[in-house]
């Protein structure tokens, strides 16, 4: 399946964008339109398995994950079940200057009807994500002013 990369630069100080982005318990209200509804199934010190509905794609799915935070810098996403389990989203979160530098690494792993998706969508679902973290990054300048 499928691995790629997309790296962004962001005008936003490291621990303020790496706090928003691993706030999970906010997203339903940071980003409405993209998480419909989560609720947290097991918390443990650095670990949180979460049961979400998304939308993504143009398509509504409902999928457990493991978020796995590694302070200050590092948040791992695995997604557990569904037709996208195995699939790895690792995110860091390097200072670059007073701005920080994103790089996200995906794993990823589709089963059934969407494994086709995944080999013809690539470009979709980077562009998708790029644009989830632009709505982070708007989010966390709207928090540092």
């Amino acid at each position: 399946m499928p691995k790629f990369q997309f790296t962004k630069i962001v005008d936003v100080e490291r621990d303020l964008i790496f706090e928003i982005s691993t706030d999970y318990e906010n997203f339903t209200r940071v980003l409405p339109d993209y998480f419909k509804e989560l609720k947290i199934i097991k918390k443990e010190e650095k670990s949180t398995i979460i049961q979400e509905r998304l939308q993504f794609l143009g398509r509504t799915v409902n999928v457990m994950t493991e978020h796995i935070i590694e302070k200050p810098d590092r948040h791992i996403v695995k997604m557990l079940d569904g037709q996208s389990r195995g699939t790895v989203f690792d995110e860091r979160y390097q200072m670059d200057g007073k701005k920080t530098k994103i790089t996200i690494k995906v794993d990823l792993i589709l089963h059934g009807s969407l494994k086709i998706l995944g080999l013809l969508a690539k470009g979709k679902i980077k562009q998708n994500m790029n644009m989830v973290m632009d709505q982070f990054v708007n989010y966390a300048k709207t928090q540092s002013k």
